[in-house]
């Protein structure tokens, strides 16, 4: 480790003792009015033993675990006063972004919840509720209501989705997303997809486009854990020809595109790569920036499309960058351009930047693959093109780029 790295780490866990300190105070001293037995003082000591070896995003966490030791024993009674806190600490009308502030005071009672609150599943629920009407809550804090009690949980739900309060509508949205980074895949908990499907039928109509987003992001997660379910939802949505419900079907379809999933192209009009490509797309001027790119600049490219048919056309565009590991394997990586609809004999160029290179987001732990690449272009699902070019360590200079030529 470099001195400047030993340096950025120091300055970064004075910051987090410093914050940790601060929150933990302000969040003690207001719960020492509502509870005077609180000991605000000691609370601190226990938020800080909880945060050891931890970031900075973990602090609303360790302040909900030090809750346990310093509140009444039982958990109702605990909960009643940390939710007179929170009636304290909210506006009369909740808006669509948290204060920083409230985000400090209420996310470490939905932690809080979230540890200990199956022994009061009705009134754990009604603090969610609340904290979601605020957006000081997560989908993935409710994991373990939904898994241990799923009817329940639905029942709730089903009531939610129609509350006036669209944090709590995204909020419902969010806890059936089946995967997600940091939490529980509930999937393999719940063998069947109806309740959550008959749930996103009706968000899918939501007034409010965060609502129709998770929708989208949520079913993009069905079709992988339900894809036979997933799709017929799916065939069904797209029968109605909204904007709305089409953008939700294409964000839901956006990794099985990705992998070139036939079900997915049919789906939106794609085709299968035997019916599209280079039958009827011709595909010129593919070319790097450079041929030798340096680990920390930015990799250019360009190339252009045309329709070779008199009608119009839908295409999705794809571009692959192939790295050789030390271990001799070629890896593959996928990644979108566009789609779009192009007029017949339509002419379209494209000019893009890639910062950094898929192969090259880990350099700093000393895994970047320098050396050989391939550049490979889709376009529905067949390579039309392809460029080999190298990744070096060093920068290099125009100079050196035109004596290289």
């Amino acid at each position: 480790m470099t001195v400047k790295e030993r340096r950025i780490l120091s300055d970064m866990r004075q910051r987090t003792l410093f914050d940790l300190t601060q929150d933990g105070l302000i969040v003690g001293r207001k719960l020492e009015r509502i509870f005077p037995d609180f000991d605000t003082h000691t609370f601190v000591k226990d938020v800080r033993t909880e945060m050891e070896g931890q970031t900075i995003y973990n602090v609303t966490k360790a302040i909900g675990l030090a809750f346990r030791c310093h509140l009444p024993e039982d958990y109702s009674d605990a909960l009643a006063i940390l939710m007179e806190f929170a009636d304290g600490e909210v506006s009369a009308k909740p808006g669509p972004s948290p204060s920083e502030e409230l985000q400090t005071s209420l996310r470490p009672i939905s932690h809080f919840v979230s540890l200990y609150g199956l022994a009061d599943f009705d009134a754990s629920m009604d603090a969610f509720c609340k904290l979601a009407k605020y957006r000081c809550t997560r989908g993935g804090e409710i994991r373990e209501f939904l898994i241990n009690h799923p009817e329940r949980c639905f029942e709730r739900f089903r009531e939610w989705v129609d509350d006036e309060n669209a944090n709590l509508r995204l909020f419902v949205c969010a806890s059936i997303c089946t995967r997600g980074i940091w939490q529980k895949w509930i999937g393999r908990f719940i063998p069947d997809p109806q309740p959550m499907l008959a749930l996103l039928d009706t968000l899918k109509d939501d007034s409010d486009a965060r609502v129709r987003d998770q929708v989208g992001t949520d079913m993009r997660d069905i079709v992988k854990d339900y894809p036979d379910e997933g799709y017929a939802t799916l065939e069904r949505w797209n029968r109605d020809g909204r904007s709305e419900t089409k953008k939700i079907v294409r964000s839901a379809l956006k990794y099985q595109l990705k992998i070139g999933d036939k079900r997915a192209l049919k789906l939106l009009g794609l085709g299968t790569p035997a019916e599209s490509g280079k039958a009827k797309v011709t595909l010129t001027e593919l070319k790097p920036e450079h041929e030798v790119v340096p680990i920390n600049d930015e990799f250019r490219f360009s190339f252009n499309l045309q329709n070779d048919t008199e009608d119009p056309q839908t295409i999705l565009t794809h571009y692959v960058v192939s790295y050789k590991r030390p271990t001799g394997h070629i890896t593959r990586k996928r990644y979108r351009v566009s789609q779009r609809k192009l007029r017949p004999k339509q002419r379209v160029n494209y000019e893009k930047s890639l910062f950094p290179l898929p192969s090259l987001k880990q350099y700093h732990d000393g895994k970047a693959r320098l050396g050989w690449h391939r550049f490979e272009l889709e376009v529905n699902g067949a390579v039309l093109g392809s460029f080999d070019f190298e990744t070096t360590a060093e920068a290099i200079t125009d100079t050196h780029r035109e004596e290289s030529h």
